[in-house]
C-alpha cells in the first residue's frame, strides 16, 4: 500500500527558495558578466530554445522553469561518470530566476546527420549510446534514496500535468506511483465494481495499482528525456548528452518508458530504443500504458 506521505507543493514563484547552495561559482564578477553577456555578444548567435549563446564556446540556460538542479546534476554527473556532458562554468540565480552557463558542446543534432549516415555508423552510434547509458545505471544510490533529484530535492518533467512547476521528492518509488495516479485507491475502484465488472478499463487498472504498490528495486539515474535531438555527434562520435533538467533518481523502468511515450510522434526512434535502454518487462510497459492513458500528458 502507498504511505499517507505529501510531497511539498510548488510554485513558479517559491521554486528557488532554499537552492542557493546549489550555484556553481556564483560570484559577483561572473554574475555581472554572464548577464552581461545576454545583452551584447548573444547578439550575434542565433537562440537556441531556453539555451542562449554567448560565445563559440559558450551557452547561457535561463528561463523560468529552468532550475539550480540541473546544473548540479551535470556537475555530479561529470565527477562519477565519463558521460560526455556540457561543463558548468557557474550558475546563480537572479531576481528569482536561475541561470547556467555552460560549454556550448561542438556537435549536431542527431536527426540533422542521421540520412546521410551507413547503417555501420548508426550502429556504431547505438553501441555508444548502449556504453553510456549502462555507466549511467552502473551509478548506485544511497541508502534511502527515492524518486529525487541528485541532491535530494525536487524534480521537473514537463509531461507530468501534476508537477507544475516542480514534484518530490518522494521517499519510496510507491509513493512517487500513487502520485502520479493523483492518490486513486483500489478501495476507490471497489465502489464501482458491481457496475463494471467486464470493463477492461477497470481491470487494467486494477492491475496498474497491484504492480505500482508492490515492491521495487532501488531507483536508477535517469535522464528523463532521451530523445534524438538531446544526442549530439560529430565525426561519428556521441560528443554529447544535454538537456538533463527531466533527470534524477527514478524507478528502474523510468527511462526506457519516458523515451517511449515521451516520442509517440516519432514512432522510427520508439522502434530503436531497444538498441541502446533496457527494455522493461511487459507487465512494466502495461503498467505505464495505463498511466499514461488516464494520467499522462
Amino acid at each position: 500500500m502507498a504511505s499517507l506521505y505529501v510531497p511539498p507543493e510548488y510554485n513558479i514563484d517559491t521554486q528557488h527558495n532554499g537552492t542557493e547552495h546549489l550555484a556553481i561559482n556564483n560570484t559577483f564578477i561572473r554574475r555581472l558578466l554572464s548577464r552581461l553577456a545576454l545583452h551584447t555578444t548573444a547578439k550575434f548567435y542565433p537562440d537556441d530554445g531556453l539555451c542562449t549563446p554567448i560565445s563559440k564556446h559558450k551557452i547561457i540556460k535561463t528561463g523560468r522553469r529552468t532550475h539550480l538542479t540541473e546544473g548540479a546534476t551535470m556537475r555530479y554527473l561529470s565527477e562519477q561518470t565519463t558521460i560526455p556532458i556540457p561543463k558548468v562554468y557557474c550558475s546563480f540565480l537572479h531576481k528569482n530566476r536561475a541561470y547556467i552557463v555552460m560549454e556550448r558542446i561542438q556537435g549536431e543534432e542527431l536527426p540533422k546527420v542521421w540520412k546521410s549516415m551507413s547503417e555501420e555508423s548508426k550502429e556504431d552510434i547505438f553501441t555508444q549510446l548502449r556504453g553510456i547509458f549502462q555507466e549511467l545505471r552502473s551509478l548506485t544510490p544511497s541508502p534511502g534514496t527515492g524518486v529525487e533529484s541528485c541532491v535530494g530535492g525536487s524534480l521537473y518533467d514537463s509531461r507530468i500535468p501534476r508537477g507544475n512547476p516542480r514534484f518530490g521528492p518522494f521517499k519510496k518509488i510507491q509513493d512517487f506511483h500513487f502520485w502520479l495516479r493523483r492518490d486513486l485507491k483500489l478501495e476507490d475502484l471497489k465502489d464501482q465494481e458491481k457496475d463494471q465488472e467486464k470493463d477492461q478499463s477497470w481491470h487494467d487498472l486494477q492491475e496498474m495499482i497491484n504492480k505500482q504498490d508492490g515492491p521495487w528495486p532501488p531507483p536508477k539515474f535517469t535522464h528523463g528525456d532521451i530523445n534524438p535531438f538531446n544526442i549530439l555527434v560529430r565525426e561519428g562520435k556521441v560528443v554529447g548528452i544535454i538537456d538533463w533538467e527531466f533527470s534524477g533518481w527514478y524507478p528502474h523502468y523510468w527511462e526506457y518508458t519516458s523515451a517511449w511515450f515521451g516520442n509517440v510522434t516519432r514512432t522510427d526512434w520508439q522502434d530503436v530504443l531497444v538498441k541502446f535502454l533496457n527494455q522493461p518487462h511487459p507487465d512494466e510497459f502495461k503498467m505505464e500504458e495505463v498511466r499514461n492513458k488516464w494520467w499522462g500528458e
